[in-house]
């Protein structure tokens, strides 16, 4: 198999490439000019790398040639203020529609995007999000989002190609990025420095990234239905669980400031997918919450 993957040196990307490697696929990973993962990459059995930044990607169908598959994961502004910024976003969406239909056009017979919980909207429900839930996304990283799922599958299905979006809730894993909930609180746990916390009574649901890409692996070279799959453990607990797996793990002596964060007003925000859907392919998560916050544990006190 030929797989395109743009983004590649996102959280998702890396290791998805290594899973593709593994796999003898031929790849063509797109990174930004000067990426810092350019020479992991190249290094790399079957994998080509090309620099090309998100202003030029109305080149990059032609650049590749055919591939059997592209996994489009470029996308920025995901964190803090950026994700209401309808420019921004506007941009991500425009260029995103773009590059999926140039690669249609060249021949590419199935299309992957990362969705988002996002595109949901704030869960205020105890009840598990499906993914026929009516979608209510409330920033704008989340409109377009579900604009881009919309229009790719308008496009996909005038055009007989597969096009599969799996919507991504919480996914951790050892090298994400520092400013996330686990590792951000793993790092303080490790140098028992105090921990402020809400009150962590929202439901919370964590995957690890190596059942996130044995899900994504599956629905890239099996032959299942277009349309959404939520990617999830299908555990859900209160936050609260989750932290004191954290602090068991690490054997930590900080002081744990339960509810010293406030919540918004809006009201708790759960996260709490349904993942029958994609259970239903044959795949299941293997990694435990606990064993996956020790693997971290390990490269954090390295």
């Amino acid at each position: 198999m030929k797989i395109a993957i743009a983004g590649a040196s996102s959280f998702i990307g890396r290791h998805l490439i290594d899973e593709c490697v593994a796999k003898g696929w031929e790849i063509i990973a797109v990174v930004r000019e000067n990426s810092p993962y350019k020479s992991s990459f190249e290094v790399l059995d079957n994998v080509t790398v090309l620099e090309c930044n998100m202003d030029n990607y109305h080149s990059l169908a032609v650049k590749i040639g055919k591939v059997d598959s592209l996994v489009y994961l470029t996308w920025n502004g995901t964190r803090g203020n950026d994700r209401n910024d309808f420019v921004l976003q506007q941009k991500n969406f425009e260029v995103a529609l773009n590059t999926i239909n140039d690669f249609v056009n060249n021949g590419c017979q199935t299309i992957v995007t990362a969705g988002s919980q996002a595109e949901y909207g704030s869960w205020f429900l105890d009840a598990k999000v499906t993914e026929s839930t009516i979608a209510n996304p409330n920033t704008e990283y989340g409109r377009f989002k579900l604009k881009l799922f919309e229009s790719v599958q308008n496009l996909c299905s005038d055009k007989n190609v597969r096009f599969i979006e799996p919507r991504f809730f919480s996914l951790y894993g050892a090298d994400d990025y520092e400013g996330t909930m686990v590792i951000s609180i793993l790092k303080k746990m490790i140098q028992n420095d105090p921990c402020e916390l809400t009150e962590c009574i929202q439901k919370w649901d964590f995957l690890h990234i190596d059942d996130a890409i044995n899900g994504l692996m599956k629905l890239i070279e099996s032959n299942v239905a277009s349309g959404v799959y939520n990617f999830g453990s299908g555990e859900s607990y209160a936050l609260k669980h989750f932290v004191e797996v954290m602090y068991k793990v690490t054997k930590s002596e900080s002081e744990l400031r339960f509810g010293v964060v406030p919540y918004p007003e809006t009201g708790i925000v759960n996260v709490n997918p349904c993942v029958e859907k994609l259970k239903e392919l044959g795949w299941v998560p293997k990694v435990s919450f606990e064993n996956g916050i020790r693997e971290i544990v390990k490269v954090l006190n390295v």
